[in-house]
């Protein structure tokens, strides 16, 4: 059987294929987020309020964190979702994290939902496939 491989992801996106492994609940940080509003666009406006040209480490997060869920991740959710905040604010802080196993893990489980969803099609409905295909 094909199937995609992390020397594939490598060769698609560029990412070395080593690196640490991401353990979320190993890292502890000062830096909070409001996250009341998670719509991508209020989002946006809540997390850029300096008027300085400079940016700041939580405007740096911030534009991580959507990053990530919006166009890494491919996220299904119509708001940003909180659980790329600690991959964020690690590769914020330069941290040597092999994302390419994060994304290959995350194409897997979309493969799956589309399976599952492929499975389930009943005629006359709609099929929506969401992810990275």
């Amino acid at each position: 059987m094909l199937t995609p491989t992390l020397l594939d992801v490598v060769g698609l996106t560029g990412l070395k294929p080593i690196g640490q492994t991401f353990h979320p609940d190993s890292h502890h940080s000062n830096m909070s987020f409001d996250f009341s509003r998670l719509a991508y666009n209020n989002f946006i406006k809540d997390q850029h309020v300096s008027t300085s040209p400079d940016v700041s480490d939580k405007e740096h997060v911030a534009f991580l964190t959507y990053w990530l869920s919006m166009y890494i991740f491919c996220s299904r959710s119509i708001q940003v979702p909180k659980k790329f905040k600690t991959l964020a604010i690690q590769l914020h802080e330069e941290r040597d994290i092999c994302l390419g196993k994060l994304i290959l893990g995350s194409f897997y489980e979309n493969l799956n939902q589309a399976v599952t969803s492929i499975k389930g099609y009943q005629s006359g409905n709609n099929l929506i496939i969401h992810g990275l295909m």
